[in-house]
C-alpha cells in the first residue's frame, strides 16, 4: 500500500480505529507557500533526481 502511493496522499487513521488512504489538494495557489516548511539544498534536489 505504501509503495503504490504518490505525492500528496497520507495514511489517515479516524476516531473509531479504521486507517485509509487519503487524497490531499491544494485548493489555492496562494496557500502552497504556508505549506513549505523546509528549505531543500542543492544535495536534496540532487538526490531526487536519482529517485
Amino acid at each position: 500500500m505504501l509503495e503504490s502511493m504518490f505525492q500528496g496522499q497520507r495514511l489517515f487513521k479516524d476516531i473509531y480505529g479504521r486507517t485509509a488512504k487519503i487524497s490531499i489538494e491544494c485548493l489555492f495557489d496562494e496557500w502552497k507557500g504556508a505549506f513549505e516548511t523546509i528549505n531543500k539544498s542543492d544535495v536534496a534536489y540532487a538526490e531526487e533526481m536519482y529517485l
